[in-house]
C-alpha cells in the first residue's frame, strides 16, 4: 500500500509539473497573441480621414491660407482623434462578435479535496486537460449579429468623415471671419487717418474764420464713431483668431490671412441634389443604421430556434472517478419553449428600432435637401449683393469726389461731404463682410453636398453607394433621397415577418 501510495504522489507531482509547463508555455503564447499594435489602430483611422494631408512647414509668422487653415485642422483637431478611436472600437466589437462563430479553445483544470467516512479518510484528485466548445445550431442570430456589427463599424466611419467635413466648414467660417474683419480693420484705419486730416484742416480753416465751429464738431463726432467702430471690428478678429487658433491647434495671433481660394462656378440645382445623395456622409450613416437595424431583427427572431452546441474534454491527467476516462463529448439542445415573452419583447423592441432607422434616415434624405437648396440660394444671394456693393462703392466714391470740391470750392457744405464720406465707408464696409460671406456661402454649400474636404483639400471621395435595395417596411413611409423623381417608399421586409 505504501509503494502504491508513493507511486500516485509521484505521478501527481509529475502531472503537476506537467501542467505548470504547459500553463506558462500557454500564458506566455496567449499575452503574444492578444498583443495589440496600437500605432496601426491610430494609423487606421487617420488614414480615414486624412489621407494626403500634410502639415504645413512653414514659420509660425508665415502668412497662413485657408488650405493650410483646414489642413491643421484635419491633422490636430483632438475631436476626428476621439471621433476615429470610436472608430477602432466599432471594429474591435465587430471583431468580437465574429469570434464568436468561432469554436473555443481553453485549458482547464479542477483539484478537489474530499475529507470525510465516505471516501476513507482525506482525498485529493487533479484533473486537467483542453477544453474545446463549439456552437453549431443558433438559429442564425450569431450570424445576423456579425452583419449587424460590420454595418455599425460603417455608420461610426461615415459619422468620423462627416465630421471632418463639419470641422473643416468650422475652420472655414473662423478663417474668413477674421479675415473679413481684417480687412475692415484696414478700411477703418485709412478712414480714420482721412478724417484726422479733414478734422485738422477744419480746425485750421476755424482759427481763420473759414469754417465754422459747427463743422469741427460734426468731423471730429464721425471720427470718433469711427474709432468706436474699428475697437469693435479688432476684438471681432481677436475673437475670430481664437476659435480658429483653437480649431488649427496653430498660433494665429499677428499672422496675416492669405485667403488663396477662389469659389468654383455654381452647378445647377439638380446635379447638386444628385451628388448630395451620393456624397454626404450622414446619409450613408443613416442608410447603414437601418441595414443594422434589420439585421438585429433577424438575430432576435433567429433566437425562436433551437440551439446545438459540442463541449469536448481532453484529460491529460485524471485522478477523479472513473480515472481510466481520457475524453468527454456533451452534445447540448435547448429548444425554447416558454420564455416568459422574453424574446417577444425583444423582437418587438428591433422592430420598432428598425422602423426608428427608417424615419430618422427620411428625415436626413429631407434635412439634406433643404440644406442644398438653402446653400444655393444663399450663393446666387450673396453674389448678387457682391456686384451690388462693388457698384455702390464706385459711386459713393464718386459723391464724395464731388462733395469735396464742392466745399473746397464754398459750393458745398461741411455736412453734405460728411453724409458723402460717411456713405463710402459703410459701402466699403459691407463690401469686404459680403464678399467673405460670399466664400462662406460658397464652402457651405460644398459641405452641403458633401465634398468640401474634396474641393479644398482635395481628399478622395467617398467610394459609391451601394446599389443593393434598402431594407423597407409596409408601416413606415419614407423620403426618397435627394433629387429622385419619387416623393416616397414602401415596401414589404425581406422575411415577410410582422
Amino acid at each position: 500500500m505504501s509503494c502504491l501510495g508513493s507511486c500516485r504522489r509521484t505521478a501527481s507531482r509529475v502531472a503537476c509539473c506537467l501542467v505548470t509547463i504547459i500553463s506558462t508555455t500557454f500564458v506566455t503564447l496567449l499575452l503574444g497573441a492578444c498583443a495589440t499594435d496600437q500605432q496601426a489602430d491610430v494609423d487606421l483611422y487617420r488614414d480615414a480621414y486624412a489621407p494626403v494631408v500634410t502639415a504645413s512647414s512653414e514659420s509660425p509668422d508665415a502668412p497662413l491660407s485657408l488650405e493650410q487653415a483646414l489642413a491643421c485642422t484635419v491633422l490636430r483637431n483632438e475631436r476626428l482623434a476621439v471621433a476615429g478611436e470610436r472608430h477602432v472600437q466599432a471594429l474591435a466589437e465587430r471583431q468580437r462578435r465574429g469570434a464568436a462563430l468561432l469554436p473555443t479553445l481553453d485549458f482547464g483544470a479542477v483539484l478537489n479535496a474530499h475529507d470525510g467516512e465516505d471516501s476513507g479518510g482525506r482525498r485529493t484528485t487533479f484533473d486537467a486537460g483542453p477544453v474545446a466548445q463549439y456552437d453549431l445550431l443558433t438559429g442564425m442570430s450569431d450570424f445576423a449579429d456579425v452583419q449587424s456589427a460590420e454595418f455599425d463599424a460603417d455608420v461610426v466611419r461615415w459619422l468620423l468623415l462627416d465630421l471632418r467635413e463639419a470641422l473643416l466648414l468650422e475652420t472655414a467660417q473662423a478663417y474668413y471671419t477674421a479675415w473679413a474683419a481684417d480687412r475692415l480693420i484696414e478700411v477703418l484705419e485709412s478712414s480714420v487717418r482721412l478724417q484726422e486730416e479733414r478734422l485738422r484742416d477744419v480746425e485750421a480753416r476755424n482759427e481763420v474764420g473759414l469754417a465754422r465751429p459747427l463743422d469741427v464738431a460734426q468731423i471730429e463726432a464721425q471720427v470718433s464713431l469711427t474709432r468706436a467702430t474699428l475697437l469693435e471690428a479688432q476684438q471681432v478678429s481677436r475673437n475670430a483668431r481664437t476659435a480658429l487658433a483653437l480649431l488649427t491647434d496653430e498660433p494665429i495671433s499677428g499672422r496675416t490671412l492669405s485667403d488663396g481660394w477662389t469659389p468654383p462656378e455654381l452647378p445647377s440645382m439638380e446635379s447638386l441634389l444628385a451628388a448630395s445623395a451620393a456624397h454626404r456622409l450622414d446619409l450613408r450613416a443613416a442608410e447603414d443604421s437601418v441595414r443594422s437595424a434589420r439585421r438585429r431583427v433577424d438575430a432576435e427572431i433567429g433566437r425562436y430556434a433551437p440551439s446545438v452546441s459540442v463541449n469536448l474534454e481532453y484529460f491529460l491527467t485524471r485522478q477523479s472517478i472513473p480515472a481510466e476516462r481520457d475524453w468527454l463529448a456533451v452534445l447540448t439542445v435547448e429548444i425554447p419553449i416558454f420564455s416568459a415573452g422574453r424574446i417577444e419583447a425583444d423582437v418587438r423592441a428591433a422592430w420598432s428600432r428598425f422602423r426608428e432607422s427608417l424615419l430618422e434616415l427620411s428625415l436626413a434624405r429631407r434635412t439634406v435637401a433643404a440644406d442644398v437648396e438653402q446653400a444655393h440660394q444663399r450663393v446666387q444671394s450673396v453674389a448678387a449683393r457682391v456686384d451690388e456693393f462693388r457698384h455702390l462703392v464706385v459711386l459713393a466714391g464718386e459723391t464724395l469726389r464731388q462733395a469735396d470740391g464742392s466745399y473746397s470750392a464754398g459750393l458745398g457744405t461741411n455736412l453734405e461731404r460728411l453724409v458723402a464720406q460717411d456713405s463710402l465707408l459703410s459701402a466699403q464696409l459691407e463690401l469686404a463682410r459680403v464678399e467673405a460671406e460670399r466664400k462662406i456661402a460658397a464652402l457651405a454649400l460644398l459641405r452641403a453636398v458633401g465634398t468640401l474636404g474634396e474641393g479644398t483639400l482635395g481628399l478622395p471621395a467617398p467610394p459609391e453607394p451601394p446599389t443593393a435595395p434598402l431594407p423597407t417596411s409596409p408601416f413606415i413611409h419614407i423620403a426618397a433621397p435627394p433629387g429622385a423623381a419619387t416623393a416616397g417608399i414602401a415596401d414589404v421586409p425581406s422575411n415577410g415577418a410582422a
